[in-house]
């Protein structure tokens, strides 16, 4: 058999399985980064509150860099020649694309927003809630997305919130996700949990 169709075969496995719910998208790593993503949270949240003259939305770096450094550290872990969950694999292929297509909506709108005279703050928090609410789209088609829900939510939240708080959206954001990396752990490590007692069962 030709290594194109073991590969293919594998896929074919790894679908089956994730259907069947035999495994999982993510693994003890992901709460790790969950927590990461908590603690840039609050970092963000930190920053933007301090009174030291610099942009608050600098804080929002040590996010961004976290989940660009862990998704690039998962892809690589999970290239095709490792022979590695192909399922995972484009679970992290997909994020760094997604990452990549969003940024550069996110300029676009920006400017979009700019040139109607469209308040940023109004305009930003209108995304945000509406790129939360479609991370809630794949959990209603697979469970095993479960704890996207924890970072979800909380952003959800901080997207009705920012125009009607007197607070500096930053910080917002930062308890967004300091909430949500803690809340996203959780449900990981329940799912985990979950998954292992039932190979044990079986």
């Amino acid at each position: 058999m030709a290594e194109s169709d073991l590969i293919r075969v594998k896929e074919d496995l790894a679908t089956i399985k994730r259907a069947a719910g035999l495994e999982l998208p993510f693994g003890r790593e992901e709460i790790w980064a969950d927590l990461a993503l908590a603690a840039g949270g609050v970092v963000a949240a930190a920053w933007a509150s301090l009174p030291h003259g610099l942009p608050a939305q600098w804080g929002m770096v040590p996010i961004i860099l976290i989940v660009i450094v862990y998704l690039v550290r998962m892809r690589t872990r999970y290239r095709g020649s490792t022979g590695r969950s192909p399922g995972r694999r484009r679970e992290y292929s997909a994020g760094l694309i997604g990452m990549v297509l969003v940024g550069g909506l996110a300029v676009v709108y920006r400017l979009w927003a700019s040139n109607l005279g469209i308040s940023l703050i109004v305009a930003g928090s209108a995304a945000l809630f509406i790129l939360s609410l479609s991370m809630l789209l794949p959990v209603l088609r697979d469970r095993g997305r479960m704890p996207d829900v924890g970072i979800a939510i909380p952003l959800v939240l901080c997207g009705l919130a920012i125009p009607l708080v007197p607070i500096s959206h930053w910080v917002l954001m930062g308890i967004a996700f300091a909430v949500g990396g803690v809340a996203a752990a959780l449900l990981t490590a329940h799912q985990l949990r979950g998954c292992l007692a039932d190979h044990a069962a079986d």
